[in-house]
């Protein structure tokens, strides 16, 4: 990353999010995941979204999203279908990532419209020293969620630790992302990603630098 794309408190709208979500039918909530980040009140973000094998239906829905969003949207099938909990894809797409910050999630998912809003917040808090990792909270759907004993749908406060953060809740250094890689391709691999990213940073010599955004910015289904 050279120092004209690194985020700074004055010009904080180049830093731009990149969104890597993996998607097998569920074409409903595809629709409702996509139209959330349209729906966003600041564009600093561009969203790929990469299916699990063809599929037809999945490229008429993408085809309308990106002829109307060209410059932030854009969409591929893979030739076959991995069947690893998107985990192959996730690889993929973080290996041609080109924002200041990657994003890896599941085209199921719902983000508030002020997502974007409140990191660029954070971000310019920062004064110039950006960030590693923003984290942030969210409505998980899962039942007893990580170690959270609670109901599906409940409120999950999120921390950079296996089993209190999923994937989707974090936007992470593209830089960094990349070099850790995403290796594991077994169900728990959100945790061995971040852990990854834990190890290169401090194999840097340096102190992985992760800041708490202080809202709920993610519905997980």
């Amino acid at each position: 990353m050279n120092e004209e794309a690194v985020c700074s408190a004055t010009t904080y709208k180049k830093c731009e999010f990149e969104v890597i979500a993996v998607a097998y039918q569920r074409f409903g909530e595809l629709k409702v995941f996509v139209q959330s980040w349209i729906n966003q009140t600041e564009a600093n973000w561009k969203l790929h979204v990469m299916q699990d094998g063809e599929s037809e239906e999945f490229i008429k829905i993408m085809e309308e999203f990106r002829t109307s969003h060209p410059e932030q949207i854009s969409f591929q099938c893979t030739d076959v279908r991995f069947n690893d909990h998107g985990h192959s894809l996730r690889e993929i797409g973080l290996k041609n990532a080109t924002g200041d910050y990657v994003l890896l999630t599941n085209a199921d998912n719902y983000y508030i419209p002020e997502t974007v809003k409140f990191l660029n917040v954070e971000i310019d808090k920062s004064n110039g020293d950006t960030p590693d990792v923003l984290i942030f909270d969210m409505i998980h759907s899962h039942e007893n969620a990580g170690k959270q004993k609670k109901p599906s749908y409940s409120y999950f406060q999120v921390f950079f630790q296996r089993k209190y953060i999923d994937m989707g809740a974090a936007i992470v250094s593209t830089e960094l992302a990349q070099k850790a890689g995403f290796v594991d391709k077994s169900y728990a691999a959100d945790a061995s990603y971040f852990e990854a990213i834990s190890k290169v940073k401090k194999q840097s010599g340096k102190k992985l630098s992760v800041v708490k955004v202080p809202r709920v910015l993610l519905v997980h289904n």
